[in-house]
């Protein structure tokens, strides 16, 4: 599937899209920066469980509560994107970008984070229990009420410094 399909059948009200395969897609669609402030597309809610995602570009999208579960996604692209409430529990998520993303209250079980940028995101409420985060890298995030990888609880906030 190409991007354009995927915003006509999203526009067209679907919003399942399970084994979805969507390869080295564009899918930012950033209207515009104010203040660098990033201004995309609202893909909420939607199901893109146990798809083959790799190398697509999600950055400066609203993506709350989006199920990911299980799906390919190595080498994606989230940056300053929104994805509060969003499920990436299962997922290959080797070498994504999440750089400025909000990850609150996500579900990060037993994903695979090796190598991922995850400077600058905020991580409040996510659990991210058995998940393999090697490798990657957490300047200036934020873990506030956070379950780490081995089960600690990070209650109250924990800014990384730079």
């Amino acid at each position: 599937m190409t991007a354009d399909e995927f915003f006509a059948r999203y526009a067209a009200g679907e919003r399942d899209f399970f084994r979805i395969e969507l390869t080295d897609a564009d899918l930012s669609r950033a209207t515009g920066w104010e203040k660098n402030n990033p201004i995309g597309q609202a893909i909420t809610g939607t199901v893109l469980g146990e798809g083959d995602l790799s190398g697509t570009n999600f950055s400066a999208n609203d993506m709350r509560g989006c199920n990911f579960s299980r799906s390919k996604m190595v080498r994606c692209k989230f940056i300053l994107t929104n994805l509060t409430g969003s499920c990436f529990s299962g997922c290959d998520l080797r070498n994504c970008d999440f750089g400025g993303a909000k990850l609150i209250r996500t579900d990060l079980m037993e994903a695979n984070l090796g190598g991922a940028n995850m400077t600058g995101v905020d991580l409040t409420g996510a659990d991210m229990t058995g998940a393999n985060d090697g490798g990657a890298w957490y300047e200036s995030a934020l873990f506030c009420d956070t379950t780490l990888p081995d089960g600690t609880f990070l209650k109250g906030p924990h800014p990384v410094p730079d």
